[in-house]
């Protein structure tokens, strides 16, 4: 039987992140430690998974994704899919199965194991999991400081394992302990005491027995132990009734990103992946009315990931900045209103979006046949060789581009958020595209700097949220650019 497990990883955590003593100051209250990662203007939980999936296409060909799943508890939209509308991002096959698990913490976790089962079943091509949130909570509570927003990404499948699936278990748990009723925006809370005693402790301990005893291993066997977890102490508290040292569990980053949902276990996996050794046994559980326990063994394929420096959770951390305002972050979560600010002039329509889908969605340009001109957006006609309906389309998402010119515009832009950069970049084909900049410090912008591409919310203009693609700066890998 051929080896199931993942084949690549992909991670994503905003550029802003926020003090927690700077929440706690504006209402007068005592603020916890640490930070916790925040949404653009331009970002939800649609744009962060793109953002992971993409990252998987750096180990893997997009070719082999027979399937896409797409996991969060704070979508978009709540009825439509978007796993479809990921699936065009990411440029996949237009046969590609596509499904959107949601409802659940453990959506992410739920996906992967119906991913690792249809790997099973074709074990020839690769299986893309993507878990998203930006859940928000009322301004005041503790979960305010608490939550934080990230996106998580795996391949899995029969090829290249980086990591082969020993073993799973599942365990249901009714109780209402954290829950969201349909029409709310904010997510509600039982008791603290209650919902760890009764629901976090028993579920993820009971999970994480019956995965071991599956295995026939015992907990020091086990070279990490990831723990996904609501509050700083919860992770560490569990593992150690469940048999695991300090030095085994994973830090869950909950003084850097915070809880950031279905992301969290899939991100977390990820981090324990960077220093994974070959033959290293990890244990992976998360938790949402149950929990779900994998246990994966790491092979040697481990090491061209690491070496690649792809798929990890510290480029993003390397390149981070703090957001210091309060009322925006309040904005941005939609939580006030400020007053309104210009909108765009230029009305969407279904019937628009759908017919040009390959250029809003996959960024895909024109390269003509006879001479390689490469021309954004496609063009009929070649304006060098003037050679007429003879071209090819490429998509440029994976490209880096190096900028060219660029106007400061502090008009256009919303109330809470006016400075809009409008930047002519040279791409790496060839092409020069005008786009706006996102995730920058208007202080560092400079001509020939290098940008990568952003998949960003526009507008919501036609009662939907439009999607286009932006520039930023390369984020980077121990402060190199890759």
């Amino acid at each position: 039987m051929a080896k199931i497990g993942i084949t690549s990883v992909g991670a994503y955590i905003p550029y802003y992140y926020l003090d927690r003593a700077l929440i706690a100051k504006a209402w007068g209250a005592r603020g916890a430690k640490g930070c916790r990662s925040i949404v653009n203007s331009d970002e939800d939980s649609l744009t962060m998974a793109a953002e992971a999936a993409i990252d998987c296409f750096k180990q893997v060909n997009r070719k082999r994704i027979k399937s896409l799943y797409f996991a969060s508890v704070s979508a978009p939209y709540a009825e439509k899919s978007h796993a479809a509308l990921l699936s065009a991002v990411c440029n996949l096959d237009g046969g590609v199965f596509t499904a959107d698990v949601s409802c659940a913490l453990r959506s992410g976790t739920t996906a992967m194991k119906a991913a690792l089962n249809a790997a099973l079943a074709d074990p020839a091509g690769d299986h893309l999991v993507t878990a998203s949130d930006n859940r928000q909570a009322d301004p005041k509570s503790n979960a305010e400081q608490m939550f934080g927003a990230a996106a998580a990404a795996v391949t899995v499948g029969g090829e290249n394992v980086i990591a082969e699936e020993m073993a799973f278990a599942s365990v249901a748990n009714e109780i209402n302990d954290t829950w969201r009723n349909a029409g709310e925006t904010t997510v509600n809370f039982a008791e603290q005491r209650f919902a760890i005693d009764k629901g976090y402790m028993i579920s993820m301990r009971q999970a994480v027995k019956d995965v071991l005893a599956k295995a026939g291993l015992s907990p020091d066997k086990v070279a990490k132990a990831v723990f996904a977890t609501p509050g700083v102490r919860e992770h560490g508290t569990v593992g150690a009734k469940s048999g695991f040292t300090p030095e085994q569990i994973q830090d869950p980053l909950m003084m850097e990103v915070g809880d950031c949902g279905t992301a969290q276990p899939l991100l977390l996996l990820a981090k324990a992946l960077e220093t994974a050794a070959p033959g290293d046994v990890i244990l992976l559980a998360a938790y949402g009315n149950g929990a779900d326990a994998f246990l994966f063994k790491v092979t040697e394929n481990i090491k061209n990931i690491q070496k690649a420096g792809t798929g990890t959770v510290t480029k993003y951390m390397n390149r981070r900045a703090e957001f210091t305002d309060y009322a925006r972050f309040l904005s941005f979560g939609g939580h006030l209103m400020p007053v309104q600010g210009e909108p765009y002039k230029i009305p969407a329509a279904p019937v628009i979006s759908w017919r040009d889908q390959d250029v809003y969605l996959k960024l895909e340009a024109s390269k003509c046949n006879k001479c390689g001109t490469i021309a954004f957006p496609p063009t009929r006609v070649c304006y060098t060789c003037r050679a007429k309906d003879d071209n090819t389309r490429e998509s440029c998402i994976d490209h880096t581009a190096t900028l060219f010119s660029f106007s400061c515009d502090r008009l256009a832009g919303r109330s809470d958020d006016p400075l809009i950069i409008q930047a002519l970049a040279n791409d790496e084909s060839g092409a020069r595209f005008y786009l706006n900049m996102t995730d920058f410090q208007e202080a560092e912008l400079k001509i020939g700097m290098k940008l990568e591409y952003a998949f960003r919310k526009m507008h919501d203009l036609a009662n939907f949220p439009n999607y286009y693609w932006k520039y930023r700066p390369v984020r980077k890998i121990g402060g190199d650019e890759k």
